[in-house]
């Protein structure tokens, strides 16, 4: 399957060629690596597409396992801060108005978009 998708980007690459600008370009980097003869485009797409599909991807939003343990570890320890000074400060924390509803109204309107 890798194979086939491999010989169709390929070939659309290749396709491709008849934009001038496209051909000259892929001409000047085949002379810039040295290669010569009637494949020399081909060469150099092969070239190019075997170095991109060497190259592993970033994906943006996955974390790995430690990371996600690292996260958990740190939001554990954020709450804990957070209920142990509610304990030691009753008196500057209110159940009623807690800070996330302050911060609420300090960022949204009263329709509920970002002012």
């Amino acid at each position: 399957m890798k194979h086939s998708l491999y010989n169709k980007v390929l070939k659309d690459a290749m396709a491709m060629t008849g934009d001038p600008s496209i051909e000259a370009r892929i001409t000047n980097l085949a002379r810039r690596l040295g290669f010569a003869g009637s494949d020399a485009s081909e060469r150099v797409m092969r070239m190019a597409l075997d170095a991109l599909e060497n190259k592993t991807l970033p994906q943006p939003g996955k974390m790995t396992p430690s990371e996600m343990k690292a996260e958990l570890q740190m939001l554990r320890e954020l709450s804990a801060v957070g209920r142990r000074w509610r304990e030691e400060n009753p008196a500057n924390y209110d159940e009623s108005y807690p800070p996330s509803m302050a911060w609420q109204e300090e960022l949204y309107d009263e329709d509920g978009l970002p002012k």
